[in-house]
């Protein structure tokens, strides 16, 4: 079968590898879309990579074939990549810290002893059967793809521990900064403003709920000072992979704010102590997401709350495209911030 590799910075190759080898534990799943995300920008660019598996991990199958030791799950079936719950047996789960189990994050990472050499711009991987979980009737496959990035806003969301009424901002508004639009609003906030540098994202996010959207710069710092009054977001979130983004984000708090940091950035950018102390923020670091933010995200997708089909690019990638796909940046392609992956699909 087909996969696209990274071996190496900027190096990108579609190559015939072996097929997965069904496990003990494991299901062998046909890959419907893998969405390009930004870790997989990063990975391309520096050819660094947690585990091969990581190289692809937004994805959406159907189930081919069942290893032995499974129960509750058939051929046919409809999953998306997600993560076991906690193992409890791990350091982290003996010693009452379950949401960060070692096995659970290993999985995230494709590091775990049933992943596939490679990640999921493949036609077919293995996976361990306790990662997957079932789509539910109502979600399409094109929008099941975004489960990933949507659990892991749903995650920064539970962690802000944003209150009723709310001021929030939401710096950058690539695919998550615009799911953190929408689950800030489920969630109470009064207002949801936006800084985002493209004008077609900003629009998007005035779509999908942000009460306003600016570029960087002072037309943000002058709404919050008319409508926050003059005090600035209680809960901002750097949604933002853009080293600066931490620091715009604890600019935009009110003293003794919320900064949430989900973006990942290799460089900490401006942002100073001092920054943090003199205005008493508290900074919480949002990573990945756990099972339970899974299904918060995919129960909202399939009650049309939560609504991502407007941050898909309606053109589909196949393998072949890849490596021109990453060498053009897809930061600085315009219309929605999300592009899928067909692995199947012809050149």
């Amino acid at each position: 079968m087909r996969a696209a590799l990274l071996s190496g910075p900027k190096n990108v190759e579609v190559q015939d590898v072996d097929e997965p080898e069904l496990m003990a534990g494991s299901l062998l799943v046909e890959i419907i879309y893998c969405g390009v995300g930004g870790s997989d920008s990063e990975a391309y660019e520096s050819g660094l990579l947690a585990a091969p598996a990581w190289f692809g991990h937004e994805w959406v199958g159907r189930v081919l074939e069942v290893g032995p030791g499974i129960s509750g799950h058939f051929p046919g079936e409809r999953v998306v990549g997600a993560v076991s719950p906690p193992c409890g047996s791990c350091d982290q789960c003996r010693a009452g810290l379950g949401q960060w189990c070692k096995s659970s994050l290993e999985m995230i990472l494709g590091a775990d002893p049933l992943a596939s050499p490679h990640g999921a711009f493949a036609e077919r991987i293995r996976v361990d059967a306790r990662r997957v979980t079932r789509i539910p009737e109502g979600v399409d496959n094109r929008d099941a793809a975004l489960a990933e990035p949507a659990s892991v806003a749903a995650h920064a969301v539970v962690r802000s521990n944003m209150a009723l009424g709310d001021l929030v901002v939401v710096v950058g508004a690539g695919a998550i900064g615009c799911l953190l639009v929408q689950l800030a609003r489920l969630n109470g906030a009064a207002h949801v403003v936006v800084v985002e540098p493209d004008p077609f994202r900003r629009e998007l996010a005035c779509d999908l709920g942000a009460t306003a959207a600016f570029g960087p710069g002072p037309e943000a710092v002058q709404w919050l000072a008319k409508h926050g009054h003059c005090l600035g977001g209680d809960v901002v979130f750097s949604a933002s992979g853009d080293p600066e983004a931490l620091t715009s984000a604890v600019q935009a708090a009110r003293l003794g704010g919320t900064v949430v940091a989900v973006g990942v950035s290799g460089d900490s950018g401006s942002l100073a102590s001092a920054d943090l102390i003199e205005r008493e923020i508290t900074l919480r670091a949002s990573r990945g997401y756990g099972i339970a933010d899974v299904h918060r995200a995919l129960e909202l997708m399939a009650g049309d709350r939560l609504r991502v089909s407007g941050l898909i690019q309606s053109e589909t990638l196949g393998l072949d495209d890849l490596a021109q796909h990453f060498a053009a940046t897809a930061k600085s392609q315009p219309g929605p911030p999300k592009h899928l992956v067909a692995p199947t699909q012809a050149k």
